[in-house]
């Protein structure tokens, strides 16, 4: 799969927490914050990351960008060490940057209150 680049990641970011009410310098602050763990890669190492932004990238996952795999591997004693890793959702985050929302056309309170006087 092609490297996922600022402009998709944005647009779907947007589409989600901007629909929350995030800002959009927000969204590009966190999409630049994610773009900067994973560079060109599909993947990010867990122990790289500090816990509070580990809970950036849980919440990620709540909303289905990220998702977390577990590799072990043994070592020479036998015990296994564990390699906890994230990776993009491209299917979904491509998804949600496609995603059309249709915006509600803005109502004139002052119409409503004519009616209302007028009847």
């Amino acid at each position: 799969m092609p490297v996922m680049t600022r402009e998709t990641l944005i647009k779907a970011l947007e589409n989600t927490y901007g629909k929350k009410g995030m800002i959009h310098s927000d969204v590009e602050e966190l999409c630049d914050f994610v773009l900067s763990f994973f560079g060109y890669e599909d993947y990010v190492l867990d122990n790289v990351l500090s816990a509070p932004e580990r809970d950036v990238f849980y919440n990620l996952e709540e909303y289905g960008f990220l998702e977390t795999h577990r590799e072990e591997v043994n070592i020479v004693r036998g015990k296994p060490w564990r390699i906890n890793q994230w990776t993009y959702k491209k299917g979904n985050i491509y998804k949600a940057a496609e995603a059309v929302h249709e915006e509600e056309p803005e109502q004139n309170i002052y119409d409503e209150i004519f009616k209302e006087m007028n009847s």
